[in-house]
């Protein structure tokens, strides 16, 4: 059972300030330090702090060391981080700042210990991916089975992407990979590749990756390279009313581009507008696109501040730690072949043992001891997967050749003991 949070301090209420208890406003607040204040401070010193942001830092500070947090809101809102980021940096911050961290966090390793070792939520309660997904979940395949058969899983659908418009996604909406896009319903389908997504009847996203980006005239202006293979272009370029929808953007950190995002895929906003040039060295039509970002989107100086510095951590832990159960798994499937396959060594006295599992088959004994026409085929089975040649008995070393054999001699054997 959770334990009863303490009510907020009236200073917070006199301030009109949300409650500490609030793991979202603990998130903002995790951000405000990571993502404005201290990239800030890198810049130009702490001289270029605000004196309302110092003291709106010393208060909420102040509130954090009277407050009672359990460890569940430190580890999702990632705060611990930022307390950590302000406390290691002695010559970065003001001097005042850095000692109301360290009580902080002297405050917070008595009560959950190290804070380091604390790590972050992502498949937990509160991470970005509790309930979506396990690290175990490896296989795209299966996984998209798994969440159709999730209750209320209508917007897991290909049609959804399959329409003009933002959709009602906000330009800077980011995701670890195009798989949970897909889930999203941003794009319909999950490969990482890239490329246009469309139908018969016309465009209406734009995936990029690798190459595919040049450079335009500034932030909001930049030329698309349709791929050869990519039919979509033909939609995209249509001279047809449908094909002057504007169309969503979204870039890859694969992408070769200024504005790729550092990690995972980004949702950059709507765009529109197309041309279609000729190759005078290929002799051939190239597709690039010229888009021009519609002038009411967010602007991408607002975009570019995506992803954050909790995302890029959620990316970088969700491949940890997919690596980590694809590494366990190769391991138990190689362990399970080990036992699967039969051993054997050779004896002081010439005889060739067979270990099955870890264990000597009762047949590998002596020739004195069992000279039937099975043990000479056991004993042979050991190099006959996969292999060619004769055995020890004369037989062809072929699985399939020792399969018949091995059945035909058990069959002479069971009639012989009825």
């Amino acid at each position: 059972m959770r334990p009863i949070k303490p009510k907020p301090s009236n200073l917070s209420i006199k301030l009109g300030q949300p409650s500490v208890y609030n793991p979202d406003f603990l998130r903002q607040r995790a951000r405000w330090i990571r993502d404005d204040l201290d990239p800030q401070i890198a810049r130009t010193g702490h001289d270029a702090l605000h004196a309302d942001d110092i003291l709106k830092l010393d208060d909420f500070l102040r509130q954090l060391l009277s407050a009672k947090l359990s460890i569940e809101d430190i580890r999702s809102s990632r705060i611990h981080l930022a307390v950590l980021e302000i406390a290691g940096r002695g010559t970065r911050w003001p001097k005042r700042l850095i000692e109301r961290c360290d009580a902080v966090k002297e405050a917070w390793e008595v009560a959950h210990g190290p804070l380091q070792g604390m790590g972050i939520a992502l498949y937990e309660g509160g991470g970005r991916l509790q309930g979506v997904c396990r690290p175990e979940d490896l296989s795209k395949e299966q996984l998209i089975v798994k969440w159709l058969r999730t209750p209320g899983a209508t917007k897991l659908s290909p049609v959804k992407a399959l329409r003009s418009g933002d959709l009602g996604f906000k330009p800077g909406e980011w995701w670890i990979s195009p798989l949970f896009a897909f889930r999203d319903g941003i794009i319909n389908g999950a490969e990482a590749e890239g490329g246009i997504v469309s139908d018969l009847a016309g465009a209406y996203a734009v995936v990029m990756t690798g190459k595919s980006e040049e450079p335009g005239a500034g932030a909001n202006e930049f030329v698309y390279q349709a791929r050869s293979s990519d039919k979509g272009r033909y939609r995209l370029t249509a001279g047809t009313p449908e094909s002057r929808h504007p169309v969503r953007i979204l870039r890859s950190h694969t992408l070769r581009s200024f504005y790729a995002p550092k990690a995972g895929l980004r949702y950059d906003g709507l765009v529109a507008g197309w041309t279609v040039k000729l190759d005078a060295k290929k002799k051939e039509m190239v597709y690039f696109i010229s888009f021009k970002r519609l002038p009411d989107q967010l602007s991408m100086e607002e975009v570019l501040r995506r992803p954050w510095t909790e995302e890029i951590e959620d990316y970088r832990e969700y491949k940890r730690l997919r690596k980590l159960a694809r590494d366990k798994q190769m391991e138990t499937t190689r362990l399970r072949i080990d036992l699967a396959t039969p051993t054997g060594t050779t004896s002081m006295d010439g005889i060739f043992d067979v270990y099955e599992d870890g264990m000597m088959t009762p047949d590998s004994g002596s020739e004195e001891d069992d000279d039937s026409d099975l043990a000479c085929l056991r004993r042979s089975a050991v190099t006959s997967r996969g292999a060619t040649g004769l055995g020890p008995c004369g037989v062809a070393e072929t699985a399939s050749t020792m399969q018949d054999v091995h059945t035909e001699a058990g069959e002479r054997t069971d009639s012989l003991a009825g």
